[in-house]
């Protein structure tokens, strides 16, 4: 069991079309959780959102009150968690609003910044390493002695894309070549792929000893990303001009406020699991048939969230042309 100097909270945000990989998902967090002795040291919040203005809930396979429904399901993981005694906090976003996971990490961020030494970043698709919590509280120990504040944590990840991923690239997983094909979410070497709790809790038993490296300019994948509170208490965050982008704007605004004095630490020994082409991923979408969530498969009204989200980045990073905002999105929506 560990024992935790520092605080934590762990932030999800939830689609009502993730519903059944949550499950997957929570038995993830409880792999990691059950490790800590001092429980009151970590405190989970939890988004599920229920919106459809990007995409409708298909009522003819799920409900979202009722036996076997999707609040039930979503309080039956809730309560998972809660009964290893830890502190759960709950949002649910209804329906006719426009709250994307985008606006959950950028409030998540900073509603926590001032509680908590670290936020981390949950997510539907993938698991925490069981030995999580010992690696931010070593890298802790280290940080604090050389008098560093402001950086992130990423855990190693499989084989993705080119070679500029390759510093979050598992140490197992380094020499292997990223095949990028229609079939790359059932190659087990690649990040896209599923991969069970029990093989991931595996690998990571093999490790003696925490291996870190760092990079000096941001290379963010969002799941399980942890941010020290201090990195967010001097301005970084997700700018309020990004609809979708969370990542990437995070990336952008750490070199804009760190520049050359910017940190990423990398644990190359102990993976996460980022399951992209998750097979139960993208569920329940009325008039989609999507379960991998490619994003050429997704709806008209995503295509122009996300053209939108891309126009914003791009005058984000230029310094040109107004940002478009929700009401700009809600405006060009096709409305069923």
């Amino acid at each position: 069991m560990v024992i935790l100097k520092n605080k934590y909270v762990i932030g999800t945000h939830v689609m009502f079309f993730e519903i059944k990989m949550f499950k997957d998902f929570v038995d993830g967090l409880v792999n990691l959780l059950e490790t800590v002795e001092n429980k009151d040291n970590v405190t989970i919040d939890l988004c599920f959102n229920l919106s459809e203005q990007i995409e409708k809930i298909d009522d003819t396979k799920i409900s979202i009150y009722g036996y076997n429904g999707l609040l039930e399901k979503f309080n039956t993981g809730v309560n998972k968690i809660k009964q290893l005694g830890y502190v759960v906090k709950t949002k649910i976003i209804q329906k006719d609003e426009l709250y994307l996971h985008t606006d959950y990490r950028r409030d998540l961020n900073y509603n926590y910044c001032k509680k908590v030494d670290y936020v981390m970043w949950g997510e539907t698709d993938s698991f925490f390493p069981k030995e999580a919590f010992q690696v931010i509280e070593t890298l802790s120990e280290y940080t604090k002695e050389q008098n560093i504040h402001r950086y992130l944590l990423s855990f190693s990840d499989r084989k993705m894309w080119d070679a500029s991923w390759d510093p979050l690239v598992h140490v197992d997983y380094e020499k292997l070549k990223f095949i990028d094909d229609e079939k790359g979410h059932l190659n087990p070497n690649q990040a896209k792929s599923p991969m069970s709790i029990e093989k991931m809790n595996e690998i990571n038993a093999k490790v003696k000893e925490f291996d870190f490296t760092y990079i000096n300019k941001p290379k963010i994948s969002g799941a399980c990303l942890v941010l020290s509170s201090d990195l967010i208490k001097s301005g970084v965050n997700i700018p309020s001009c990004l609809l979708y982008n969370d990542d990437e704007g995070l990336s952008i605004m750490s070199q804009k406020i760190l520049g050359e004095s910017f940190l990423q630490f990398i644990c190359k020994n102990i993976l996460h699991v980022h399951a992209r082409r998750h097979p139960e991923k993208r569920l329940y979408v009325k008039g989609e048939d999507n379960p991998h969530s490619f994003i050429d498969k997704k709806n008209t009204n995503f295509q122009k969230l996300l053209n939108l989200s891309k126009q914003n980045i791009n005058s984000l990073i230029t310094g040109k042309g107004k940002f478009y905002e929700y009401t700009d999105l809600k405006n060009i929506l096709e409305v069923e």
